[in-house]
């Protein structure tokens, strides 16, 4: 099977493109810079480009069965508040664009990568795909308009099509949140934080792999969004437990009262307005380390047969190694 992966040079997309060569496929990977993955087999044809240009998706798609579309703009750490149409820019259109290579090339599926951005959030609740929450930042809103496109193509082209959500995505080779975590704690950095209740979902590389590949290959799948999970949700002090344990490093008997955290994190907002660039701890930090994110992923296990193979503590030895590997190629 031919398949293209847009943004495959990116976390995910490296690892779904390394999952399809495993498993036999003919994959041709869209990435900005070819340079940079340079180790790929020779059964992976780069093509540089980009989402926003018609003709070069038309001309990246053509040919290939399955289109994994991973490509567009995340959520910057640093934005204070990110442009509406730029995301939808990058986002909605260059989906649109994608989109329109697949049907001009002769897909079968098409798989969107999406994120619970695009479903609200809801508190402390467990949410399903049920949920019809309003996205609440500009990327959330690209994404899920994004998802609207996809299904709504779908049914009028009579393309298998499926969107997946992610929750926090994790595993080796990630600088993303939990590297940052990771680091905090190791450099003696992170907030000895109190046992506050929350739940927040993970997803492991591997994982979201697999479901994709699931998404695209079973008929059941079509038109519909699914959340994927690994495991059970984890509060920020568990997190931060298991990761000490994982470091090596002996946790501090005092923890950090709750209000402190909110003092630090108003005077981070405070500076962040002054800047027009955002603290390295403000509300929406704080928020990420108190508040739930909390996911079910039922719906694809019942309908696809998916069951997550990772758990955060059978995962950690592998994501500590890779981060201490990073030391060392860094000193």
């Amino acid at each position: 099977m031919n398949a293209l992966v847009t943004g495959a040079g990116g976390f995910i997309g490296s690892h779904l493109v390394a999952y399809l060569v495993q498993r036999g496929h003919s994959v041709r990977a869209l990435v900005h810079d070819a340079k940079r993955h340079d180790t790929w087999t020779s059964s992976v044809e780069v093509v540089v480009g980009d989402v926003l240009d018609r003709h070069t998706m038309k001309a990246a798609a053509f040919g290939c069965e399955t289109i994994y579309h991973l490509a567009g703009k995340a959520h910057m750490l640093s934005e204070v508040q990110g442009s509406e149409d730029v995301y939808r820019g990058i986002n909605t259109e260059g989906t649109r664009h994608v989109l329109e290579g697949a049907i001009a090339g002769g897909a079968r599926a098409f798989v969107l990568f999406s994120s619970v951005k695009a479903m609200g959030e809801g508190g402390s609740r467990c949410l399903d795909e049920s949920f019809d929450g309003v996205p609440e930042t500009p990327y959330g809103r690209s994404k899920r308009e994004a998802e609207r496109l996809v299904l709504e193509v779908g049914r009028h082209a009579r393309l298998h099509v499926t969107c997946l959500r992610l929750p926090l995505v994790y595993g080796p080779g990630n600088k993303g949140n939990l590297y940052r975590m990771i680091a905090a704690i190791d450099r003696g950095m992170f907030p000895p934080l109190q046992e506050v209740g929350n739940r927040r979902s993970l997803v492991h590389v591997a994982d979201v792999v697999r479901a994709a590949v699931l998404a695209a290959e079973t008929p059941v799948a079509n038109g519909r969004c699914y959340i994927i999970t690994s495991g059970p949700p984890y509060s920020t002090r568990e997190l931060y437990v298991l990761i000490n344990r994982c470091l090596g490093r002996q946790m501090s008997s005092w923890q950090t009262p709750l209000w402190m955290l909110k003092a630090l994190a108003i005077a981070g907002d405070a500076i962040g307005r002054l800047r027009g660039k955002r603290c390295i701890f403000d509300s929406d930090a704080l928020n990420k380390l108190v508040e739930s994110a909390w996911y079910s992923s039922d719906a694809i296990a019942r309908d696809l047969g998916y069951h997550p193979l990772m758990t955060f503590e059978n995962a950690m030895p592998e994501i500590i190694q890779d981060y201490r590997s990073g030391l060392r190629q860094c000193s």
